[in-house]
């Protein structure tokens, strides 16, 4: 796989922020905090990808924890 240069990644990232804006949805700062540190390189994509599970993921089971109706005995 070619390497990407920070120009690149940085157009890359642009081009796939305003894709994500036209659709209507905004990033979280975490994610564009991720995505930043993917263009200057401290981060890679694999890790981004992976943060950004985990931040679902920790979402979605608070929010099964929400929904949960305590049985009530028969």
């Amino acid at each position: 796989m070619t390497k990407l240069s920070k120009a690149e990644r940085r157009l890359a990232h642009e081009q796939a922020l305003a894709s994500v804006c036209i659709e209507g949805f905004e990033p979280s700062p975490e994610f564009l905090a991720d995505c930043e540190a993917v263009v200057e390189g401290t981060m890679t994509s694999a890790a981004a990808r992976a943060a950004s599970l985990a931040r679902a993921l920790a979402k979605d089971q608070v929010a099964a924890e929400r929904s949960v109706v305590p049985r009530t005995p028969d």
